[in-house]
């Protein structure tokens, strides 16, 4: 028997199937502590949004997947 009304399509957003970023690359040269710094917080920033998107994922996955 059909349905009356069409089951929804299931959506992925575009932004949880996005590749994680590089890592922070470091000048071969002396790096002021400020500079450093910066480029340090730059690269958890990163990191930390690269393992939410993961997380993401894997919780997308498994809801379409039931």
């Amino acid at each position: 028997m059909q349905s009356v009304v069409d089951q929804p399509k299931q959506h992925v957003d575009p932004s949880v199937l996005a590749e994680c970023s590089d890592v922070v690359d470091v000048p071969h040269r002396f790096i002021p502590y400020d500079e450093a710094s910066r480029l340090w917080a730059e690269d958890r920033r990163r990191s930390g949004d690269c393992k939410r998107r993961n997380h993401a994922k894997a919780v997308t996955i498994k809801a379409l997947t039931k």
